[in-house]
């Protein structure tokens, strides 16, 4: 099975100019917990996802009208081509520890998304991927590793009363 087979398209995108509270009314208004980034010529230029805002508005006093995209994406992004095998994209989820994969086309273009979900949903079908080999790659992608947090308020924290 290929990825064209089971992604999702067209793809709902932003550009590295879109400013944050744009495209979190994007993801709101879709759905979508990530969004592509796309240069002027249709390249994949990074990748935004709720938890970027969410993070970047958490750590400024700045109007999320004026963060741009580009101050918060990640630059480095993993992706799937439109012909990779639904297996080697999975491989490619569970190692990168990443629930959404952009999708490309042979000259870089973004063509549509896919995400563990449709993974789930259209990839168990046919002579799709195993259950066990979902669920394997799942266990490796919501693996937790401890952070210590220190204690005590600090400037920023909220104190009721």
């Amino acid at each position: 099975m290929k990825v064209r087979d089971i992604m999702t398209e067209p793809p709902l995108t932003c550009t590295p100019e879109t400013s944050l509270a744009a495209a979190a009314r994007l993801m709101r208004e879709a759905d979508y917990g990530t969004l592509p980034v796309i240069d002027s010529s249709g390249q994949l230029a990074g990748i935004v996802t709720d938890r970027d805002v969410c993070l970047a508005l958490s750590s400024t006093n700045r109007n999320a009208l004026h963060i741009a995209v580009r101050e918060v994406m990640t630059r480095k992004v993993f992706s799937a081509l439109l012909d990779d095998d639904v297996r080697e994209a999975l491989a490619t989820m569970k190692d990168a520890r990443v629930r959404r994969l952009p999708v490309r086309d042979e000259f870089g273009r973004l063509k549509g998304m896919l995400s563990i979900e449709d993974i789930v949903v259209r990839g168990l079908e046919g002579d799709g991927i195993a259950a066990s080999e979902i669920v394997a790659a799942l266990r490796a992608m919501y693996v937790r590793v401890p952070v210590p947090v220190e204690s005590g308020p600090t400037a920023n924290e909220f104190t009721p009363g």
